[in-house]
């Protein structure tokens, strides 16, 4: 079973490079890292042709100004390039603990009628932790979720133009449209709250 992480991106290379793709690489089971800029980056390309050759590279044609993008739209062109039979997300500030891949995989393995699966993550510079069953507003965040490669095709692709909380929209709006899900109490990931 192939799985795929895509990371949305504009203009943070630093974080990207040295603190969320590192984690992706890190992670305990093989996985298809997916970097999907919200705009022609070609500083980016070339830096990842350089230094991490095992990333695929996807941009928008043109980047949006939109202040209410939240990444939705890289999301979506990460969807259209990645491969894999399940797909997880990681934000290009945040980075994923080494298990994170593999315990929802299995857990979405172990739960054939489950459309998707979500873990916890600690909030740093917050210090609380997020992710809660049944999953409700303000506990959900893109990079704890994985579904199966079918799921935007059956209940819908990120919201775009999408407001700040896009992550509980694209979360709602599949709980609504019948989607089956497994929570994993576990911490996989790291958040780096930015005021």
């Amino acid at each position: 079973m192939k799985i795929s992480v895509i990371t949305p991106t504009w203009q943070r290379h630093d974080l990207l490079i040295n603190r969320c793709i590192p984690s992706v690489r890190d992670q305990t089971v093989e996985v298809e890292h997916v970097v999907s800029s919200d705009g022609p980056d070609p500083h980016l390309a070339e830096q990842l042709a350089e230094w991490c050759p095992w990333v695929v590279y996807v941009d928008q044609p043109e980047h949006s100004d939109d202040p209410c993008n939240y990444g939705a739209r890289a999301r979506n062109r990460g969807l259209e390039a990645a491969t894999g039979d399940l797909i997880a997300y990681v934000d290009d500030d945040n980075a994923l603990r080494p298990q994170h891949v593999e315990v929802l995989a299995a857990a979405l393995v172990a739960n054939p009628l489950a459309d998707f699966a979500y873990s916890q993550m600690f909030r740093h510079g917050l210090g609380d932790v997020i992710g809660s069953d049944p999953p409700v507003h303000g506990t959900v965040d893109s990079s704890i979720l994985m579904h199966r490669k079918e799921g935007p095709a059956r209940f819908g692709l990120w919201p775009v133009p999408s407001p700040y909380e896009v992550d509980w929209i694209f979360v709602s709006t599949w709980l609504s449209a019948g989607a089956a899900y497994v929570f994993v109490p576990e911490l996989t990931v790291d958040y780096y709250y930015r005021s």
